[in-house]
């Protein structure tokens, strides 16, 4: 068998790519969304019990942390993916991980809301440089017919390492202080926990394709992959997969953030513990996850199936049905809301699937780091606009209100999917018009 026809089981890769290489990647797909989220996760009960603050205010404070987090990847996502076009997906890779180590050794230890924030810039950093890498090698390391299997297999481990550790590892306090341990420190060695995982990931990631993903003769300034990346976006679809991540993104968001921060306060206000509410809201978190663990092979089937542009409108279609679903449930906590919440993970898994293999399908393989970088860059936009006023409506409003405004989010994408899906097939009929 020739380098060019190699396979990971079913999924043909590209020149170059060895198993062993597709196996590392897997492991950072397994860990990375879990790794992403837990921190959030773990907020609630730092800002209990660290920081000593009240119920009423961490909407609030949860939101403008998220906010900040989100500036910094704002300001370094095109350039992870312009630098990682230019020397390589696994220097950066590695980096990426090396700094979410740091950043969860010190926040479980912060004191004082500036500390939250300079640790969550750190861990920023960390998320903009691996999330780049895990986009582009998803687009990397497989044949075009093959993509959509490849990205099934990656976002089921995605869904299956964010389970485990929203029902199993949100249970570190729990168990630390079972052992012993003070509430403090129960929590701090939760974090400590975390960060080994992160150390784990980034000695792992040194089996990946070393060098960079396409060699071409001239080696392209950073500023110029990020021009090239930006004027991508005149492309239609290329367009689309970028406006598609701005919602996708922020629905990890509120999944994370306010799906766990809303189980939480309903947890406490049944009497719970703050070790056994952060479990209890895992579980929340992780019944909507494990719907996405599911869906994520399913719709990566019916992607190598069916038009890129079909299957974002059939995404977005259960993604906004999900959202609106769940923002009118009375009790989050109840066997009722059960459906919804399955519902909302479908549909977080198909939305972030499908603008991914839109993406990986149209963009040109040369600037590939840069466009994914660009599209994680609107993607942390979506964060940003529901971080600046979502954890405010949490607060102000209620619970369902971010739910609202993200269902209304994921409804303009799929608004817009038709609008294109029309104008190509206006497109289409005009040119056979013309050549009759």
């Amino acid at each position: 068998m020739t380098t060019s026809a190699r396979k990971f089981g079913p999924v043909l890769l590209a020149p170059g790519v060895l198993p062993r290489h597709v196996l590392c990647y897997l492991f950072a797909a397994f860990v990375s969304i879990g790794l992403y989220t837990y921190l959030v996760a773990l907020t609630p009960y730092v800002l209990t019990i660290n920081l000593g603050l009240p119920e009423s205010e961490h909407g609030t404070i949860a939101g403008d942390l998220n906010l900040w987090q989100e500036i910094m990847l704002l300001a370094s996502l095109g350039l992870w993916g312009a630098l990682s076009d230019r020397f390589g997906r696994r220097i950066v890779y590695v980096f990426g991980f090396v700094v979410i180590f740091l950043a969860y050794a010190l926040y479980a230890f912060a004191a004082t809301p500036a500390e939250l924030i300079a640790y969550r810039l750190v861990f920023a950093l960390g998320v903009a440089a691996t999330t780049t890498s895990l986009a582009a090698v998803l687009a990397d390391y497989s044949d075009e017919g093959s993509r959509g299997k490849l990205t099934g297999i990656a976002f089921f481990l995605n869904g299956v390492g964010a389970v485990i550790f929203s029902f199993a590892l949100t249970r570190l306090p729990q168990m630390y202080s079972g052992g012993g341990a003070d509430e403090l420190w129960a929590g701090r060695y939760a974090g400590l926990t975390i960060a080994g995982v992160a150390l784990l990931a980034a000695i792992v990631m040194l089996g990946l394709k070393p060098g960079r993903a396409v060699e071409v003769v001239e080696r392209k300034p950073v500023v110029r992959l990020l021009a090239e990346g930006m004027a991508a976006g005149r492309r239609p679809r290329i367009g689309l997969s970028y406006l598609s991540a701005f919602a996708a993104r922020a629905d990890m968001a509120i999944v994370t953030l306010f799906l766990n921060l809303w189980a939480f306060q309903a947890a406490t206000g049944q009497s719970m513990s703050v070790e056994d509410a952060t479990a209890r809201a895992g579980m929340t978190m992780g019944t909507a996850l494990i719907a996405s663990v599911f869906a994520a092979p399913v719709i990566g089937w019916i992607a190598d199936r069916i038009d890129r542009l079909s299957l974002l409108i059939i995404a977005f279609s259960v993604a906004t049905i999900g959202y609106g679903w769940v923002s009118i449930q009375e009790d989050i906590l109840a066997a009722s809301a059960i459906p919804a919440l399955l519902c909302l993970g479908a549909g977080l898994s198909c939305g972030q699937l499908a603008a991914t293999v839109l993406l990986a399908t149209e963009s040109p393989a040369e600037i590939r780091g840069s466009t994914f970088g660009v599209q994680a860059f609107f993607g942390a936009l979506g964060i940003l606009a529901l971080s600046a006023g979502g954890g405010r409506l949490f607060d102000q409003v209620g619970p369902h209100a971010p739910f609202v405004a993200i269902a209304i989010a994921n409804g303009v994408v799929l608004g817009c999917s038709v609008l294109v899906r029309a104008a190509e097939g206006a497109g289409s009929r005009k040119a056979r018009a013309g050549n009759v």
